[in-house]
């Protein structure tokens, strides 16, 4: 489409390159002079379907970076939603950890409460920290596993995010040219 517009308008102004003796003639002949104005609206016509065509072309851009800009604001949202989950899972995770040190703690100074004959309570009492300890210990470490995977799902994220704000660089400083 491009190239026949072009074509039409090569040859349109070939043909007003000798538009003076054309000018001359049309002033006494009212045929010629209805051509020579058929023949300038064709031309408005072709610039114009060729404005339209490039504006349509940049209307699509403009269309494929708004959709990429949509798309980068959506994963910020989610970056700093998995962010705020990755904080509280850390917050969590030391939370639990000065929990398993006041077991550890009790544990250590649990002979100080019993004495010699109170041997069977205090086997029990050391049970029950035992399995508080572990329990606490296998949260801290679901924990850790979820932190890390947090970690690497933002890792990504982010770099589809690069790669998108890179597109969009790309093209708009294409569209300032």
């Amino acid at each position: 489409m491009k190239k026949i517009v072009l074509s039409g308008l090569i040859s349109i102004a070939l043909f007003m390159s000798s538009a003076p003796c054309v000018a001359l003639e049309a002033a006494s002949n009212p045929e010629l002079e209805q051509e020579l104005r058929l023949l300038a609206q064709s031309i408005d016509n072709l610039t114009r379907q060729l404005k339209v065509g490039a504006n349509a072309t940049e209307q699509r851009k403009l269309h494929q970076l708004d959709i990429a800009i949509a798309y980068l604001n959506f994963r910020s949202r989610r970056i700093e939603m998995f962010e705020r989950e990755l904080q509280s899972n850390r917050a969590m995770r030391n939370r639990l950890s000065d929990s398993l040190a006041q077991f550890q703690q009790e544990e250590d100074n649990l002979p100080q409460f019993f004495d010699g004959n109170q041997q069977e309570e205090l086997r029990r009492a050391k049970s029950e920290l035992e399995l508080r300890k572990k329990m606490i210990s296998d949260r801290l470490n679901r924990i850790d596993e979820e932190i890390i995977l947090l970690e690497n799902r933002i890792m990504e994220m982010q770099d589809q995010i690069d790669s998108v704000e890179s597109f969009v660089q790309k093209n708009l400083d294409a569209l300032k040219h």
